[in-house]
C-alpha cells in the first residue's frame, strides 16, 4: 500500500514536472514572438527562416528546385538544340540573288509535275478513322521555287527543292499514308530509303496511281473539288518530308545525346547541389554544434551558452541541451559552494577552538604554578577547567554534523539582563587575561549602562553563540591592543549590544570595507586566518544581528556586535 502511494506520488511530480515543462516552453515561444515582433523587417525575416520547422524548410527548397531545375533544363535544350541545329543548316541563293542560311523545314512537300518543283503543303486527314489525307500546296514557298507570293515574306526555315535534293543537300523520304496492295514503293526507293531527285517523277506518278485515291474520296464524302477550288497540281494522295544530309563530325551525334540528356543532368545536378546544401546547412552543422556542446559537457566545461540552431526541431533540443548544461553548472557551481563552506566551516571550527583552548591552558598553568609552590587547587579554579572544559565538549557537540556554518541551530535559553552581564563580564576577564595578560581590561560601569538594562529584564539567547562571537571579537581586539581593551553591554528595544574597543591603530579603509568577508586579513600568519570576522558576522546573523566595524573617536579599532534577544517585561511586583 506504501510503495503503491508512493508510485502514485511520483506519477503526479513528473506530470508536474512535464507540465511545467511545457509552460516553460510556451512562455519561452512567446518571449521569442514579442522579440520578433520588435525586430525590423528583415531581420525578422532571417529569425522566421532559421526557426521554421524542417518540414516547411524543405518544401521551400524543394519549390525553389523544381522552378530553377525547370527552367535550367528547358534553356539547356534550348541552347543544345540551337546549337545541334546549326549543324544542319544549309545556305542557298535565292532566285531574287540573296543569299539566305537556315535549317531546311522538315515537309510535307508535294511534287508539280508542271514546274517539276517541290511544293510546301499541308496535310488535311479524311473524315473517319482510316490513314488517308490530301496534300495541298500553301503557296508559302521560295529557295528556287517559282511559286514565291508577291511581296514575299522573310522565312526562318528554308524550304526543300529538286536542286537541293540533286545536290545532295537534302534528303527525301516518302510521308506515308494512302497505301495499299500492290503500292510498288519499293521499285524505286533507293537503299536507304531515300528518293532520289532523278526518281522523283517516276515514283509520283506512280504512288499517285497506285496509293488510295484521297481526293476523290474526300469529294465523295464532303463534296468539294479541291483541284477546282486550289488549282490543278495542287493537290496530291502523296506527300514527302525533307532532311539535311547528316554532317560527317560527331559533334551533332554528341549534342543530341546531351540535348536528351540535359534535364537528367540539370535535374540530377542542382537536386545534388540543393539537397547537399539543405543537408549541410540545415541538418550537418546543427548537429554538429550540438554535438560539440554536447562533448563539452562530458568534459565537464559548461561555463559556456549554447545559442539555438536551424530548424524549430533541432532549435528544441538545443533549448533542452541549454537547460541540461546550465543545470549541471547551477549544480557544479553547488556543490563548489559547499565545498568551500565545508572548508570555511573546518577553518571556523580550528580558529574559534583556540580561545577556550588558550583559556583552559592559562588556567591549568596557574594551577600547576599553584601546585609548584605547594598551594592547593582552590574550587574556582577547579570550576573554571571545567567551565572550559564543558564549553569545548558544546562546542564539538553543535558543530559536528554541520555541513555550513549557517547551518548551526541557535539554541535559546531565558537569562535575566544583570545574570547575563556577570556571566559576560567573567567571560570577558578570562579570554583578555589569557590572551593578552599585560593588557588592562575596561568594563563599562554598570552605572553608566542602568538606563539601558532594568533589574527585571529578561532576555532569550544562546549564550554559546554570543561568547564565540566575544571570543573572536576579543580575540582581534587583543591581538592589535597596545594597552588596554573596552567591553561594553547594552540591551535596548530587545536587542543585545556588545561593543569591544581596542587602543590599537584601527580597522584601514579596506578592512572597514571588507573586514567581514571570509579570509580577509591584512597580515595573515599561521594563527590568523581571517576568519574571526567573518564567523562572527554569520553567527550575529543566525541570532538576528549583525556585525559593524568603526573606528573609535579616540583612535583604535571599535566592533558592534548585535543580537535580537526577543526580550520579556516582567511586571514588578
Amino acid at each position: 500500500m506504501i510503495r503503491g502511494d508512493e508510485e502514485r506520488r511520483e506519477r503526479r511530480a513528473h506530470r508536474a514536472e512535464r507540465r511545467a515543462r511545457c509552460a516553460e516552453r510556451r512562455e519561452a515561444r512567446a518571449r521569442d514572438r514579442e522579440a520578433l515582433k520588435r525586430l525590423p523587417r528583415r531581420e525578422r525575416l532571417r529569425v522566421w527562416w532559421r526557426m521554421r520547422p524542417l518540414g516547411v524548410t524543405f518544401t521551400v527548397y524543394l519549390a525553389v528546385y523544381l522552378a530553377v531545375a525547370t527552367a535550367a533544363s528547358l534553356g539547356l535544350i534550348e541552347v543544345l538544340s540551337a546549337w545541334n541545329n546549326g549543324y544542319y543548316e544549309l545556305e542557298v541563293t535565292l532566285d531574287n540573288g540573296l543569299t539566305q542560311r537556315g535549317p531546311i523545314d522538315s515537309g510535307p512537300y508535294i511534287y508539280d509535275p508542271n514546274t517539276r518543283e517541290l511544293l510546301p503543303a499541308s496535310e488535311l486527314d479524311l473524315p473517319g478513322d482510316g490513314p488517308y489525307a490530301v496534300f495541298i500546296a500553301t503557296g508559302d514557298w521560295g529557295t528556287g521555287s517559282d511559286y514565291v507570293p508577291d511581296g514575299g515574306r522573310t522565312i526562318s526555315s528554308l524550304y526543300a527543292t529538286v536542286g537541293l535534293v540533286r545536290s545532295g543537300q537534302v534528303q527525301l523520304y516518302d510521308w506515308g499514308l494512302n497505301y495499299n496492295e500492290g503500292y510498288p514503293q519499293e521499285d524505286i526507293l533507293e537503299v536507304n530509303s531515300t528518293i532520289s531527285a532523278d526518281n522523283l517523277a517516276r515514283y509520283d506518278e506512280l504512288s499517285r496511281k497506285g496509293r488510295a485515291q484521297s481526293v476523290e474520296l474526300f469529294e465523295s464524302m464532303t463534296g468539294a473539288d479541291l483541284e477546282e477550288t486550289f488549282g490543278e497540281g495542287l493537290v496530291s494522295n502523296t506527300a514527302y518530308y525533307a532532311a539535311s544530309q547528316p554532317p560527317a563530325s560527331l559533334m551533332p551525334w554528341i549534342l543530341t545525346l546531351a540535348t536528351g540528356l540535359a534535364p537528367v543532368l540539370a535535374y540530377g545536378g542542382l537536386g545534388l547541389l540543393t539537397f547537399r546544401r539543405f543537408y549541410r546547412v540545415h541538418i550537418a552543422a546543427p548537429l554538429a554544434e550540438l554535438a560539440g556542446a554536447a562533448d563539452r559537457i562530458a568534459e565537464q566545461d559548461l561555463d559556456f551558452a549554447i545559442g539555438t540552431v536551424r530548424g524549430r526541431e533541432l532549435g528544441r533540443l538545443s533549448e533542452t541541451l541549454e537547460h541540461m548544461r546550465a543545470s549541471l553548472l547551477e549544480a557544479q557551481r553547488e556543490l563548489w559552494r559547499t565545498a568551500e563552506s565545508r572548508r570555511c566551516l573546518n577553518a571556523a571550527f580550528a580558529h574559534d577552538l583556540r580561545t577556550p583552548i588558550t583559556v583552559l591552558k592559562g588556567t591549568v598553568e596557574m594551577a600547576q604554578m599553584r601546585l609548584r609552590r605547594g598551594d592547593t587547587l582552590d574550587v574556582d579554579a577547579l570550576d573554571a577547567l571545567s567551565s572550559q572544559v564543558a564549553r569545548l565538549e558544546r562546542y564539538a557537540t553543535s558543530m559536528g554534523g554541520l555541513t555550513k556554518l549557517e547551518d548551526r541551530p541557535v539554541e535559546r535559553e531565558r537569562l535575566s539582563a544583570d545574570v547575563l552581564r556577570g556571566e559576560l563580564e567573567h567571560h570577558v576577564a578570562g579570554v583578555v587575561s589569557a590572551r593578552g595578560s599585560e593588557l588592562d581590561l575596561e568594563l563599562a560601569s554598570r552605572s553608566e549602562s542602568a538606563e539601558s538594562i532594568r533589574h527585571d529584564m529578561t532576555v532569550l539567547l544562546d549564550l554559546s553563540l554570543v561568547e564565540e562571537v566575544l571570543d573572536n571579537l576579543l580575540s582581534n581586539a587583543c591581538a592589535h591592543a597596545v594597552s588596554s581593551v573596552t567591553f561594553d553591554m547594552m540591551v535596548d528595544a530587545g536587542t543585545l549590544t556588545l561593543v569591544v574597543t581596542d587602543d590599537g591603530p584601527g580597522f584601514t579603509p579596506e578592512a572597514l570595507h571588507r573586514g567581514c568577508d571570509p579570509f580577509f586579513s591584512e597580515n595573515k600568519s599561521a594563527e590568523h586566518f581571517g576568519l574571526g570576522l567573518n564567523v562572527s558576522s554569520v553567527l550575529c546573523g543566525l541570532h538576528g544581528g549583525e556585525i559593524a566595524l568603526t573606528n573609535a573617536e579616540t583612535g583604535g579599532a571599535r566592533v558592534i556586535a548585535t543580537f535580537d534577544v526577543r526580550p520579556e517585561w516582567e511586571n514588578a511586583s
